[in-house]
């Protein structure tokens, strides 16, 4: 509901901004998000250091996922040895960490998500005033944000996203490394 909500009232600025402005006036374009986070420096390299945190998440998981393995491999050949009250009690302990071992992985799942968030909005942040000052710069009345659902077509001569990765790779050169 809110993204036709949110594509209704782009398409009611468009409209509007058509009203204002002359048809020789209009100058429109859109930029490719997805394509400049991937593209980019910067993108590439927030991407290769959540590449390094999806690694060391799931090296994690695999041991814990392996020792869980090993202790219900245990428990399944002991089982017949073992008295009654042993053998509940390491069917508990080996439930319990099974358990522990699927909350571990929903938690790094959200955690890896929450990441990759934080990553893609800092370059967000950054690009956002590029685009706009570039819009200003160069006589746009509108830039879209190219999405699935909002832009369903524009020609390609309208698309500055290669123009905007370039000012921004510039800049992200240029900037002080931390």
């Amino acid at each position: 509901m809110k993204k036709y909500f949110i594509t209704g009232a782009i398409v009611c600025a468009a409209f509007l901004a058509v009203s204002v402005c002359s048809a020789a006036d209009l100058k429109i374009a859109y930029f490719d998000i997805q394509k400049a986070v991937a593209e980019s420096t910067a993108g590439k390299s927030a991407g290769e250091k959540f590449k390094g945190d999806v690694k060391k998440a799931e090296d994690s998981l695999m041991k814990e996922k392996n020792a869980v393995e090993k202790l219900g491999e245990t428990l399944e050949k002991q089982s017949a040895m073992l008295s009654e009250d042993a053998r509940r009690e390491k069917e508990k302990d080996f439930l319990r960490r099974k358990r522990d071992y699927e909350r571990m992985l929903k938690d790094q799942q959200t955690e890896l998500q929450i990441k990759e968030a934080e990553l893609k909005n800092e370059i967000l942040s950054v690009l956002i005033p590029i685009i706009q000052k570039y819009g200003k710069e160069n006589g746009y009345s509108i830039i879209f944000g190219k999405s699935d659902v909002v832009l369903l077509y524009a020609s390609d001569s309208l698309d500055i996203t290669e123009k905007i990765i370039a000012i921004f790779d510039s800049e992200y050169k240029n900037k002080p490394k931390k």
